[in-house]
């Protein structure tokens, strides 16, 4: 064999460690059931509105946020609908303090055949947040259902397979802040904040909306995340899907409850802030407690283990969509630092749930400080 025959060996030997190592990092690198790697495609990076708009209206794949884009008096979505949008990075350049202002992300795969799916996303390092005076400002149709006030969240993710949300924060928005829907799967949520101000809070004027044919003030929608839109679009009773891990975040202050789970959900190292412990009435006359802090909702399976509850509400609550609704909960090695209401207990044991990756879970004071030192964009 002569040099360079061994030099060849030598090469394509590394090149397999090399994948090998690769295969394993994507597989791991989430904490979590995705190991979405998002797009190999050039990045171009976008510095305000216009630009942002030119690269979502030609496919670009790779789309990098510089500095702080602000939609206007009025929030405005950007719906990636088909499988042409599989493979997709959205993030924010470190040291600009990407900013996506009246803006949300919405990744929506419910007008695709029922076998597909968007596939392979990830969004990280950027804050989401909505500007109070314009919100308090709008009025007609986008405070009722459907309008762009009412369903305005930083991202929305339906039916979307293979998601990592990573690094963000997620602030002062008018419906939840995130949402995963419509039958996704395999997403894995890390290491983002999600809270709101006290200007939110204590707003006044506070204008009543319309959410879901019913109104009420603006101040007290106060709401984190849902997975699952109801009954029908959670894991026991939607085919099994909705496979989601939420680590390392940072849930706090001032939200009035959820997560609101219906998922497969395994919840572990997060810190559930409830530090400002909102009492008495906003300016509407409405209650400002928190009403949970983790929600066990209809058809899921949740794990929860080594997270930290700090003063917060009805630390895990039952609250399903019909009586007798099904649900498993296991809850372990949480810890509750001067909590109040009451906390669900466990109907399940460990063996009836299966997480298929590695993960390392935190323990004591670790998991307040290394939440909050790790959480959000890098800025």
């Amino acid at each position: 064999m002569d040099m360079r025959q061994v030099k060849r060996m030598i090469i394509l030997a590394a090149s397999i460690i090399f994948l090998g190592q690769m295969t394993v990092s994507a597989d791991t690198q989430t904490g979590g059931f995705s190991n979405a790697t998002g797009s190999n495609q050039q990045a171009v990076v976008v510095k305000n509105l216009d630009q942002l708009q030119n690269a979502f209206n030609s496919n670009q794949h790779h789309i990098i946020i510089a500095g702080s884009i602000y939609a206007g008096n009025k929030p405005i979505t950007f719906t990636f609908a088909d499988k042409k949008w599989d493979n997709t990075t959205i993030e924010g350049q470190s040291g600009t303090n990407p900013t996506l202002v009246n803006i949300q992300l919405k990744f929506d795969g419910e007008m695709l055949p029922a076998t597909q799916a968007i596939s392979n996303i990830v969004v990280k390092n950027i804050t989401f947040n909505g500007v109070i005076s314009d919100l308090q400002k709008l009025t007609g149709n986008d405070i009722k259902p459907g309008g762009s006030g009412v369903n305005y969240e930083g991202i929305s993710l339906r039916r979307i397979n293979n998601a990592w949300i990573s690094h963000n924060d997620f602030h002062d928005m008018s419906d939840d802040l995130f949402s995963i829907s419509l039958h996704s799967d395999n997403i894995t949520v890390s290491n983002n904040r999600f809270w709101f101000s006290n200007q939110w809070l204590n707003m006044n004027p506070n204008p009543n909306w319309n959410w879901i044919g019913d109104w009420h003030d603006l101040a007290t929608e106060r709401l984190t995340m849902v997975v699952g839109a109801n009954g029908s679009d959670s894991y026991m009773q939607g085919g099994h899907k909705m496979h989601v891990t939420m680590h390392d975040n940072w849930f706090g202050p001032n939200l009035k409850g959820r997560p609101l789970l219906r998922g497969y959900v395994h919840v572990y190292n997060n810190y559930f802030d409830n530090s400002n412990q909102p009492t008495g009435n906003n300016s509407s006359g409405f209650s400002q407690q928190q009403y949970n802090a983790l929600q066990i909702g209809s058809g899921s399976y949740v794990l929860s283990e080594n997270n930290t509850f700090y003063k917060t509400n009805n630390s895990h609550l039952i609250g399903l969509d019909k009586n007798g609704d099904a649900y498993k909960f296991l809850e372990r090695n949480n810890i509750y630092n001067q909590v109040t209401g009451t906390n669900a207990k466990s109907n399940a044991n460990a063996s009836e749930f299966s997480i298929p990756y590695h993960y390392s879970t935190l323990t004591g004071g670790n998991i307040q400080q290394q939440v909050t030192a790790h959480s959000g964009p890098f800025k």
